[in-house]
């Protein structure tokens, strides 16, 4: 997967990681990967049950190199909102605790 100390993560580049994760982790169809709407609820576009969750938030931590507070992933009603909050952290921004 991608190196977290090399990659330059924006927006598009993080839901394109995104969408291939849920094509190889959460198995998703090319339709289904087609369809999802970076404003839609995230649970709903991603199809996420309890373990795909986990699993999401899994493959974020290991190919963003950063890990997210479960307060802050309570936050998180779209992808829009789940691609900010990785970019943030994955940028490592002041008060940010990107993992190095």
């Amino acid at each position: 997967m991608a190196d977290p100390t090399i990659a330059k993560w924006d927006e598009k580049s993080i839901l394109m990681h995104l969408k291939q994760i849920a094509q190889e982790q959460l198995n998703m169809t090319p339709e289904q990967l087609a369809a999802i709407n970076p404003n839609g609820r995230i649970l709903e576009t991603l199809q996420l049950d309890s373990l795909g969750q986990v699993v999401l938030m899994a493959a974020i931590e290991r190919d963003f190199g950063c890990a997210l507070d479960p307060e802050e992933v309570q936050t998180v009603e779209t992808l829009r909102d789940l691609v900010a909050i990785i970019k943030r952290r994955a940028s490592g921004e002041p008060g940010q605790d990107a993992i190095k």
